[in-house]
Formats: C-alpha cells, structure tokens, sequence
C-alpha cells in the first residue's frame, strides 16, 4: 500500500509541476499582443518587464514635434523609460489595430492628458524568435 500512495503521490507531484511549467514556458516565442502589451506597460504604467526583449535592436524610433523629426535609438528609449519606471501616466489609453497579417502588425495608441494628446503608431513584425517592435512613430497634437 505504501509503494501505491508513493506513486500516486510522484505522479500528482509530476502532473501539477508539469501544468505548471506549461503555462509559462520558458523559450517561447513571443507574440504581437505580448509585444505590444509590454510596450505599453512601459510608457504607460512605468513596468519595464521584458521591454527591451520587446524591441528589436535595429528599431526605428521617430517623435514628431511640429515641422521637427527627432529620430532616437533604442537604448535612448530603454532610458528614458527607466527614468519613468513605476510611474503611472495620468492619460486615458485607447488602441485600435491599423494593420494585422501574419508577419506585421501595426497598433495605434492615443493617449490623452489633459491639455495634448500623445499618438504612437507602432509596428511589430514576426521574426525568427517570436514577434518584436520594429518601429514606433509618435507625435502629439
């Protein structure tokens, strides 16, 4: 009896670590909403967690500021966003999906302050590892 309670207690230890290991596999390949999602929750909630696996290393970042194009780096993104980390932005979000295919998608976000409205159209495309932000334009109006 005590070899069968000893089983049954290896395989319900197996069966709930195995589920366990299942829901959030290590090595996956991330998806477009993933991207999109920990992008926004580091320009909106200041939650940097997996931002910069999010973005891809050659990533295009263009701010649009009047007749003024100022077009910045990755790494400048990942510090800026840094120095906001934690902080919560005092904006309503929305979102809307511009364009959506197997291998690109593009996303819309309007954030809206009180006296502006930030726009951020943002591109991720399939790649070999998963999906990744390949360009973000942002202007504000």
């Amino acid at each position: 009896m005590k070899t069968v309670k000893t089983m049954l207690m290896g395989l319900a230890l197996l069966f709930a670590f195995g589920t366990a290991g299942a829901a959030t596999p290590s090595g996956s390949k991330p998806t477009k909403d993933d991207v999109f999602n920990t992008y926004l929750n580091a320009i909106v909630h200041g939650k940097l967690n997996g931002i910069d696996d999010a973005i891809d290393n050659d990533a295009e970042f263009n701010y649009i500021r009047g007749d003024n194009v100022n077009r910045i780096t990755k790494q400048q993104v990942i510090n800026a966003l840094k120095s906001d980390e934690n902080v919560e932005q005092n904006c309503q979000c929305t979102r809307s999906v511009v364009q959506d295919s197997d291998d690109l998608s593009t996303l819309k976000v309007e954030m809206k302050y009180a006296g502006f409205t930030r726009v951020d159209v943002i591109t991720a495309q399939r790649a070999g590892n998963g999906w990744k932000i390949t360009k973000v334009d942002t202007s504000y109006k």
